[in-house]
C-alpha cells in the first residue's frame, strides 16, 4: 500500500500547489531529504515525491505533507483532502486484512479491550471486552515479540501525558519518549510514545487520530513510523466520567499479588522504605492492603526520594524474583517522585498547593543523569 500513499502526496498534494508554494515545500524539506541548493532548483514534483516516499515510508509521507501544508492558509482545503484520502487508504488496508477471516468479532479498529495490563482500572474492565480479547489473543501469538500492528485509524481523547525523558534501547540507542493516557467512549489506553516530537499533539483534552501503531499486552506503542494527527474539528468524543475515573485510579497492592507475572502496572504509591544496594535499589511501596518491593536498576537506581514520598510508576512489570512477586523496571519505565510536606507548620509561602517540576541528576552508567521528575504536593 506504500504506492497508495505516494499517489496521495503526488496527485492530491504536490500536483495541486503552484510553483511558489512548491519552492517553499522544497526549502522546508531540504534538511530531511538532503537537498542541495541545485537540487532544490532542479527537482520536480515527481522526484520530491520519490524522495518523500523513501524518507517517510507508509502514511508518514502524507503526514509530513499535511504538517507543511497546514501552516499555509491557502492550502487548507488540500489538507482536508489529504486527511480524507489517507483515511480511505487506511480503511482499505484494514478491510483487505480482515476479508479472509470472515469473523465479525475480529472486525476491530482499535486494540483489545482487555489485556494483561494492570493500570488505574486494574483489570481494564473484564466484562467489557472478553470476546475481543480472545480476537487479539490469536494475533498476539502470531506476531513477533507479542506486538500487534494496527494500521488504524483510532480516534481518541488525550487525558494526560508526561514530559519527554531519555531512555536507551539496543535497537535505537539513546532516544526520547513519553507516556500518555488516552480514551475512547468505551475504554482507556496507556500509550508509549517513542517519538518525543509528537508531544505537542498529546495536549490534554485534544482529540487525535492514530494510524500504524502497535499494541502489546494492552499498551499502545507509537513509534516514528506511526502517524498522529489532529482529528477533524467537527469530530467530538464524549468519554464517560467512569472511564476517566478508572484511568486515574491506582491498583491496590493486595490485588497486584493476584496478577500474573508479566503484568504491566501504572499507579501512584506511597514509599515506605528505600534500600540502596550496589547495583539496585529496592523501593518498598505500601497501602492499606500490603507492601511490595519495586526494584530499580540503571537510571532508576538510587533516585532522590525518601520515606513518605510518593512514587508514580509508569510501565513497571510484575516479575517473580526469589519466589516473590516484585515490580521491576524495563527499557520504557519511568518514575515521578512526588515529595511530601511533612508538617503543616511551614512558612506562609509554602501553604499554597504548589507543584514544580525539576530534573534531578544522580549519575547513571547509560545516560549520565536520571530523568525522573520531582513534584511537591500536600498529603498527610
Amino acid at each position: 500500500m506504500g504506492s497508495e500513499y505516494k499517489r496521495i502526496i503526488l496527485l492530491k498534494g504536490l500536483e495541486l500547489i503552484n510553483d511558489y508554494q512548491f519552492s517553499i515545500v522544497k526549502s522546508l524539506l531540504a534538511h530531511d531529504l538532503g537537498l542541495t541548493t541545485n537540487m532544490q532548483e532542479e527537482y520536480n514534483k515527481v522526484k520530491i515525491a520519490d524522495l518523500m516516499e523513501k524518507k517517510f515510508p507508509g502514511a508518514a509521507c502524507v503526514d509530513k505533507l499535511i504538517d507543511l501544508f497546514k501552516d499555509m492558509p491557502p492550502l487548507k482545503d488540500i489538507v482536508k483532502q489529504l486527511r480524507n484520502e489517507k483515511m480511505k487508504v487506511a480503511k482499505k488496508m484494514k478491510t483487505t486484512e480482515e476479508t479472509p477471516k470472515k469473523k465479525p468479532q475480529q472486525a476491530r479498529v482499535g486494540p483489545s479491550a482487555c489485556a494483561p495490563t494492570t493500570s488505574s482500572a486494574l483489570l481494564c474492565g473484564r466484562a467489557e471486552g472478553t470476546t475481543a480479547s480472545q480476537v487479539m489473543k490469536g494475533q498476539h501469538q502470531a506476531a513477533p515479540r507479542g506486538r500487534v500492528l494496527h494500521q488504524g485509524p483510532l480516534t481518541v481523547l488525550v487525558l494526560k501525558a508526561t514530559e519527554p525523558f531519555e531512555y536507551e534501547s539496543p535497537e535505537e540507542g539513546r532516544s526520547r519518549m513519553f507516556h500518555a493516557t488516552v480514551a475512547t467512549p468505551s475504554q482507556f489506553f496507556r500509550v508509549k510514545v517513542l517519538n518525543s516530537n509528537l508531544k505537542e499533539k498529546f495536549t490534554k483534552e485534544s482529540i487525535i487520530t492514530i494510524l500504524d501503531y502497535y499494541e502489546c499486552k494492552g499498551i499502545l506503542e507509537i513509534n516514528k513510523a506511526s502517524s498522529v494527527y489532529e482529528a477533524d474539528p467537527l469530530q467530538l468524543i464524549v468519554v464517560p466520567n467512569s472511564i476517566i475515573k478508572r484511568a486515574n485510579e491506582t491498583p491496590k497492592i493486595g490485588n497486584l499479588y493476584k496478577q500474573a507475572s508479566g503484568t504491566f502496572v501504572y499507579g501512584l504509591f506511597l514509599l515506605h522504605e528505600k534500600k540502596v544496594n550496589r547495583k539496585t535499589t529496592v523501593y518498598e511501596i505500601q497501602d492499606n492492603t500490603g507492601t511490595m518491593e519495586v526494584v530499580g536498576t540503571e537510571r532508576w537506581h538510587n533516585i532522590t526520594c525518601e520515606k513518605g514520598d510518593k512514587l508514580r510508576l509508569f510501565c513497571f512489570q510484575l516479575k517473580t524474583i526469589d519466589q516473590k512477586l516484585k515490580l521491576t523496571c524495563g527499557t520504557h519505565s519511568f518514575i515521578q517522585v512526588i515529595k511530601a510536606r511533612k508538617s503543616k507548620k511551614e512558612p506562609v509561602g509554602f501553604d499554597l498547593k504548589v507543584e514544580f517540576d525539576m530534573m534531578h541528576s544522580p549519575p547513571d552508567q547509560f545516560m549520565g543523569f536520571h530523568s525522573g521528575i520531582v513534584k511537591t504536593e500536600d498529603f498527610y
